[in-house]
């Protein structure tokens, strides 16, 4: 397996319940979010919101799994699942997308080529 697919399977970075972060944040691996994220969010492989977790911001990710709010403009490269329960709110882009029973959707979604959002732009040191 080359190293960059080991890279994006990794969930190394976790927010917990309770959690509440304002700011920019980039993950090079997976993030959870179980607390409370605002801002700017950019994550090189799986974004997986638990039911506890509300996210609300400019998104970007390569895959995401959504069982808690997400509310502004995202943009997912592959897949995003929306779980039962889950609410979304704003902008969405992405290739592909499921919607299970029970979901709250409110906004707009785009699975054209056409690309709308824009990455958040990491910040070199």
């Amino acid at each position: 397996m080359p190293k960059n697919e080991r890279l994006e399977e990794k969930m190394d970075t976790v927010l917990g319940a309770g959690s509440e972060i304002e700011g920019t944040i980039s993950v090079r691996g997976g993030m959870r979010i179980d607390g409370k994220f605002k801002g700017n969010l950019n994550v090189q492989g799986t974004l997986v919101v638990g039911k506890s977790g509300s996210l609300d911001g400019e998104i970007h990710a390569k895959e995401a799994v959504i069982g808690g709010t997400l509310k502004g403009k995202v943009r997912i490269d592959e897949k995003i699942e929306f779980q039962t329960g889950a609410t979304f709110e704003g902008e969405l882009v992405c290739k592909g997308l499921i919607v299970q029973e029970g979901v709250k959707f409110d906004g707009t979604c785009s699975m054209s080529k056409r690309e709308v959002i824009h990455p958040v732009p990491e910040k070199k040191e």
